[in-house]
């Protein structure tokens, strides 16, 4: 009796304390909501206003809704660890097993250069993609212009919480990996040492580095460059910024592949940054090369010399952005004006109705003059060409790839895959590209015209993505077709190309009621983790197994009309489906959440 006392006596103190210890964690949650609900001073609330405005977009409906979509890319990017330590596990628990630690130490090399790197690569993608609220725009100054703000604080604002935006990403994103690393490694070859510390603080000092060599190159742009030019200029730099780095994905992930030229010293490494925060991870860990102390010491002076110029960056335009935003005359400009002129004379030449004409022509002019809607763009652009230069570059690095003169099975199927990923990321690009609003009261001018023009209007979205999406892809990829397989046989692969393209458009149009840029949008309404997984489907199914379908059917001339007739049947069947789709229903213009009970679309039967 006295031992079952004892025991819920325990019980009953372990219980008390679990619920006091809720209750703390309640109450303290409960004070920490009540302060930053509180106003603290203008200093606190400036940097509050500049840090939600990293999360937000003009692209949605109302404030604060994009930081869903922002938390699942970063909850993407954290858990490849757990990716990581399962294959990192059974990679070092084999070179532990091999008589000599040479391998092992060569592959350390290898992937903690692999970090480095990848440190770098996704502080840069954050960077681009937050490229336009790196400084104070003019939105900002007209926002606070009527509150009693200096110029100094407003830059000071902006520049705490642009560090402390990205000093968040940083810790998360290379928190995980300098821990699960060093991990995986531990057994007989392992040398010791606090090696995550080194890791860590390499990875993060190497992302520093990247991020702010890229603020202190927009803030010389944004110095140097003519007020006029400087919004065009700005958009290359971020579109071809994104490009690169998204190209560089599939790059880096070869980099543990390059274990046996670890010990090379080849005197371009010098300059190479990641090069840089290798040696310095090596020498905090002990090694005192004369090569690597070299490293480790332009690695320290690049992260000092990046910060010093984005500080400088801040203090230059301190002194002459305001003037430049407030007092030069800036005249509305469209960057895009051959594509206003393109769908002037197309749609008064080939489009003979007036709704289609409308539809056509304002999908053009607003493309034309959003350089926001062109960037969004351009990311699903670098997608593609980042999938076709990932599979030309591994048939270089297996040694297939000779200028196109030994044609291989391999290098066929990457020829015909180049146009089958960018129709299908260009034409879902246009999909995603016009759910996004411009400016939702606009739209009442098609909303009294919906009445009998449904179809028509919908027409008009058609023939522009039949325009500006398949027939420049098409054109585009025809010179290449024709030099790898010849005049015949690649007019053979561009008809079943362009085949699938139409299908696709078919498909990705279906059930899309909606005038681009003229219906709400609420995004982070799917699970981000679910749309990558739709689209890595889509790329196996469509790019992969499509291109060797593809392939063998222009190798064998009897297969090739059965293909094309496959081919034909289901953009016919699709099409179909989609004309009477456009009978009934009516046009979309808000976007609401998904209710709990789906009505399955019986409204349309």
């Amino acid at each position: 009796m006295r031992i079952l006392a004892l025991v819920l006596g325990l019980v009953a103190v372990l219980t008390g304390l679990r619920f006091s210890s809720i209750e703390s964690v309640e109450r303290a949650r409960e004070q920490v909501r009540q302060w930053t609900e509180e106003t603290h001073g203008p200093g606190f609330e400036l940097r509050r206003h500049f840090f939600r405005r990293f999360f937000d977009t003009d692209l949605v409906a109302a404030p604060g809704q994009f930081q869903v979509v922002a938390i699942g890319t970063f909850a993407i990017f954290a858990s490849l660890s757990i990716i990581m330590t399962q294959a990192y596990y059974h990679k070092y628990r084999l070179l532990q097993e091999l008589a000599s630690p040479e391998p092992y130490r060569l592959a350390a090399l290898a992937d903690h250069l692999f970090l480095m790197t990848g440190a770098m690569v996704l502080a840069g993608l954050i960077t681009a993609v937050e490229w336009p609220s790196l400084f104070p725009g003019l939105r900002d100054y007209l926002v606070l212009a009527g509150l009693p703000l200096e110029a100094r604080d407003l830059f000071i604002a902006k520049f705490t919480a642009l560090v402390a935006f990205m000093g968040i990403f940083i810790v998360g994103l290379n928190a995980l990996p300098s821990i699960v690393l060093p991990s995986v490694m531990v057994g007989r070859y392992y040398t010791g040492g606090p090696q995550f510390v080194a890791l860590f603080v390499c990875m993060s000092l190497a992302a520093w580095f990247f991020f702010f060599a890229l603020v202190t190159l927009q803030g010389v742009l944004l110095n140097v460059t003519p007020p006029r030019q400087f919004p065009g200029v700005s958009l290359f730099v971020q579109g071809s910024l994104i490009t690169i780095l998204v190209c560089a994905l599939p790059l880096l992930l070869s980099i543990p592949s390059l274990f046996h030229y670890m010990d090379q010293r080849p005197a371009f490494a010098r300059w190479l940054p990641p090069v840089w925060f290798l040696g310095l991870d090596q020498a905090m860990l002990g090694n005192r090369e004369p090569f690597v102390v070299e490293l480790a010491r332009r690695a320290l002076w690049s992260v000092a010399a990046a910060g010093s110029g984005a500080v400088g960056a801040y203090l230059w335009s301190y002194r002459r952005q305001k003037v430049r935003l407030l007092e030069t005359p800036v005249a509305a400009r469209h960057e895009l004006g051959w594509l206003r002129r393109f769908a002037a004379r197309s749609s008064d030449r080939c489009l003979p109705d007036p709704p289609v004409q409308a539809v056509f022509g304002f999908t053009a002019a607003t493309l034309a003059r959003s350089r926001v809607h062109r960037m969004v763009l351009t990311g699903f652009l670098a997608l593609a060409v980042a999938l076709i230069v990932e599979s030309f570059v591994s048939l270089v690095f297996n040694g297939e790839f000779r200028g196109f003169r030994v044609k291989t099975l391999a290098l066929k199927e990457a020829t015909v895959a180049a146009p089958l990923a960018l129709s299908l990321f260009v034409l879902a690009g246009l999909r995603y590209l016009f759910r996004l609003p411009v400016e939702l009261r606009a739209n009442w001018v098609f909303r009294v015209n919906e009445t009998g023009n449904r179809e028509l209007l919908l027409r008009g979205v058609d023939r522009f993505v039949l325009c500006l999406g398949v027939v420049p892809v098409a054109l585009l990829t025809l010179p290449m077709e024709l030099r790898f397989f010849g005049v015949l046989t690649g007019l053979a692969v561009v008809v079943l190309t362009l085949m699938a393209s139409l299908t696709v458009d078919e498909l990705l149009l279906f059930g899309f009621d909606r005038i681009p840029f003229t219906s709400s949008y609420l995004p982070g309404s799917r699970p981000l983790i679910e749309t990558v997984c739709i689209y890595g489907a889509a790329v196996a199914a469509y790019v992969l197994i499509l291109s060797g379908l593809i392939v063998a059917s222009v190798d064998e001339p009897s297969y090739y009309p059965i293909a094309f007739g496959l081919m034909l049947a289901v953009w016919a069947r699709v099409h179909r489906q989609r004309l009477e789709h456009w009978q009934v229903g009516a046009l979309e213009y808000e976007e609401l959440a998904e209710p709990a009970v789906q009505t399955l679309a019986i409204y349309r039967d």
